[in-house]
């Protein structure tokens, strides 16, 4: 990612469609490369993809050179093709919450409890009597280790850990005194006092603090992160109630915090689900020929992109003259040039903010019946405003034949089947946990499995919704 090489295109070619799908959870993508150290290396993602589209499609399609086989199978020790390297990925490696012993786990059996499988279950074999495994006892350990990692340092904005899902707001991208106070807030609960029992407060962002020569040491955070899940009993449930009671009234805060603590993955989305709303966004553009090699080589293909560009501008001022709650669906025209907006990261934030003076979101966890009382909502705002019907474009492609203008007519439809919506930050991640009962007090880490409380990553494009595409004011992950 440093550069754009030959070894890039080597990963590239495995992880093109997980990046594309990481960068249209836009709020979560911009949140995570800040937040977790593991993933700054992704922040440049969107401007390679700005910078060497062209470049990169080529490599993709291209037979691999054996350069690219060859780093590839020298840096993963998988085989270049993704059929076999499957067949040889077979196991992960975690780490047991309770005794911190690496464990391998298959990443599926017959018994439907591997690691990518919903059920999830495995037992550590360390010796240690140490509880079952689950989804929710990782989440838990990965909960209790952003809690626990509070180094003093120089920068706050660059090195303290900060929670997920409190750090990027609408208005202000990066709102490290929020996620401060946040975590200030959480961590006065006993149950995540240090290991002596002391209550640990964060230094002002604009304060960091400074370990002096004789300031006595904080505890490791290994060390804190295992007294939090003893205390806790490994529960997610229980964190969560904890949590509940520190942040008192401020729900929507909860639900986006706690929707993104699910398993033990570094990012805060779902990403498998991601990458599968992804194939199904793509599979519709197929479907009306928009994905063919030859679609843009005629003045009618052209003149449907210039269409889609200048209905998607529109819908950008549909957005900004309008409350930042309210919910406006988009059709599969604006939402593909949407999602082309979106790839080039760092000026669709900028954009945003210039423009709407606030950030754009997506967020799929969407019921069905509140998609159709969004869309009609949109179409009535879209006429109001334009003085033309938001779903009846044929009548403004005069001189178009009638296949290209049913194509078109097709194209611009809602897609119902994986309910396209878009919000602002302010209300992401919320619906997954909502449906779940979190903040009514259901105890989803006593549920003993991966099921029934979206899975993946919550409101960030998690697979605990209705699965699809792209929207605004209430968000959407096509």
């Amino acid at each position: 990612m440093r550069d754009w090489r030959p070894s890039y295109i080597t990963f590239a070619s495995r992880g093109c469609i997980h990046g594309l799908a990481f960068l249209l959870v836009e709020s979560c993508y911009q949140e995570d490369v800040k937040r977790v150290p593991l993933l700054k290396f992704l922040q440049n993602l969107g401007c390679l993809f700005e910078m060497h589209a062209e470049d990169m499609v080529s490599y993709l399609v291209s037979d691999p050179s054996d350069t690219r086989v060859g780093e590839w199978t020298d840096s993963t020790q998988l085989p270049f093709d993704p059929i076999e390297s499957a067949k040889t990925l077979v196991t992960r490696t975690i780490t047991c919450p309770s005794c911190q012993k690496d464990l391998t786990v298959p990443l599926s059996n017959d018994d439907n409890t591997g690691y990518l499988q919903r059920n999830f279950l495995a037992r550590c074999r360390s010796g240690s009597q140490c509880p079952e495994i689950n989804k929710f006892k990782l989440a838990a350990e990965k909960l209790a280790e952003d809690l626990s990692i509070n180094v003093p340092c120089n920068n706050m904005r660059d090195y303290q850990r900060y929670l997920a899902g409190t750090l990027y707001t609408p208005v202000v991208p990066y709102d490290y005194e929020q996620a401060r106070d946040i975590k200030n807030t959480i961590l006065q609960a006993p149950k995540f006092h240090q290991p002596n029992g002391t209550h640990y407060s964060l230094s002002p962002v604009n304060q960091p603090h400074r370990v002096r020569s004789d300031e006595k040491p904080e505890p490791a955070h290994h060390e804190w992160e295992s007294a939090i899940l003893r205390r806790v009993n490994f529960s997610m449930g229980v964190m969560d109630r904890v949590i509940r009671r520190s942040m008192g009234n401020d729900v929507k805060s909860l639900l986006r915090l706690m929707s993104a603590y699910t398993d033990d993955k570094p990012w805060s989305i779902d990403l498998v689900s991601a990458v599968l709303r992804q194939r199904s966004f793509v599979e519709k553009m197929e479907s009306l020929g928009w994905t063919g090699p030859l679609f843009l080589d005629d003045a009618d293909g052209e003149r449907i992109l210039e269409r889609a560009i200048q209905r998607y501008h529109n819908f950008l001022d549909l957005v900004q003259g309008l409350s930042s709650s309210l919910f406006l669906v988009p059709t599969l025209d604006i939402d593909l040039v949407w999602h082309t907006h979106q790839l080039m990261a760092s000026k669709y934030e900028g954009n945003c903010m210039r423009f709407l003076r606030r950030f754009l979101d997506h967020n799929d966890n969407v019921e069905q019946q509140d998609l159709f009382l969004a869309f009609q909502k949109t179409c009535r705002a879209w006429k109001s405003r334009f003085k033309v019907p938001y779903n009846q474009p044929q009548r403004e492609l005069k001189g178009k034949g009638e296949d290209d203008s049913e194509k078109y007519s097709r194209l611009i439809e809602v897609a119902t089947d994986t309910a396209e919506l878009i919000t602002n930050i302010a209300n992401d991640r919320t619906n997954c946990w909502a449906s779940c009962g979190v903040a009514g007090g259901n105890n989803y880490g006593d549920c003993g499995s991966g099921a029934g409380c979206g899975g993946g990553g919550g409101g960030c494009g998690s697979s605990g919704g209705c699965g699809g595409g792209g929207g605004c004011g209430g968000g959407g992950g096509g």
